[in-house]
């Protein structure tokens, strides 16, 4: 994947919620690739997050291989 490394640090960086280090891989993502590409990927991750809210707050039930997947991640978060 072109950037790949550059974009899997953003990706992380994002999860992680450490503003240093997504402010440093979203910088790696402009030299990699530009501004474009990172305030895409930026998109994508934050509309990943608006979905699963809205997913939450209306109740949808989550298919069966969803549920098995994210069980102990689920159990962690309370």
């Amino acid at each position: 994947m072109p950037h790949g490394e550059a974009l899997t640090r953003l990706a992380d960086a994002v999860h992680a919620r450490e503003p240093d280090e997504l402010a440093a891989a979203k910088a790696a993502v402009v030299d990699a690739a530009g501004a474009a590409v990172m305030v895409d990927a930026v998109a994508v991750a934050a509309n990943f997050s608006m979905m699963t809210r809205i997913a939450d707050g209306t109740g949808t039930p989550l298919d069966a291989g969803t549920a098995e997947m994210s069980r102990d991640a689920r159990a962690a978060v309370g």
